[in-house]
């Protein structure tokens, strides 16, 4: 049927004239082919967004894993190497008896000792130098002060545990007594007198 047959209709004209219209063949298929694509995109990201999430599930519990592993067994390393000194050990308290000079084992002990210190350098770990070297409040810990001639104010006279660096940073304070100035010395005498005379 041609436009100019379509025109003359009288059936079409009849449906024009009531207000119907009829769509051109093809035309709904246009607009299902055009929302096809859409929910086909959609789809893919659902998709893909899925996966991801999975993805990142499966991270966070490899993640979890691997802290509890280095909890777990992060001190293997040193460990492993005091393990040999502590051996060293048992084997001098088993050979100790009456007859063992007390110098061949002091002696044992002092090499077991310079062995630890060594191994424990290389896993930064450092002596603080503390007797004879002025007090400072970051790397000692005061635990008395005795008045002492000849001795600076403040220097360091005994260290009753020693201090560590670990990489630098202050693992632990030294314990220290500390020299005490002649004049804070008659102080403090002056002080206990006079508390002494209060409570009399």
């Amino acid at each position: 049927m041609t436009d100019a047959d379509r025109e003359k209709d009288p059936a079409r004209e009849s449906e024009e004239a009531a207000g119907e219209i009829l769509e051109e063949p093809g035309e709904t298929g246009e607009q299902e082919d055009f929302a096809e694509p859409e929910e086909d995109e959609l789809s893919r990201v659902k998709n893909r967004l899925a996966y991801l999430a999975a993805e990142f599930d499966n991270y966070r519990k490899r993640a979890a894993r691997e802290k509890e592993a280095v909890v777990a067994y992060g001190n293997e390393r040193i460990l492993l190497a005091i393990l040999p000194f502590v051996d060293n050990l048992e084997r001098a308290i088993s050979q100790t008896n009456a007859d063992t000079p007390a110098e061949a084992l002091l002696s044992g002990v002092q090499m077991t000792y310079d062995q630890i210190l060594g191994e424990l350098r290389k896993f930064g770990l450092e002596q603080i130098s503390a007797v004879g070297e002025p007090f400072d409040p970051n790397r000692h810990e005061a635990i008395a002060r005795v008045a002492w001639e000849g001795k600076p104010e403040g220097a360091v006279l005994a260290e009753s545990r020693k201090g560590y660096l670990l990489n630098g940073r202050l693992l632990r304070p030294a314990q220290v007594t500390v020299a005490q100035g002649p004049q804070e010395a008659g102080a403090q005498e002056h002080f206990d007198q006079g508390s002494a005379d209060g409570e009399a």
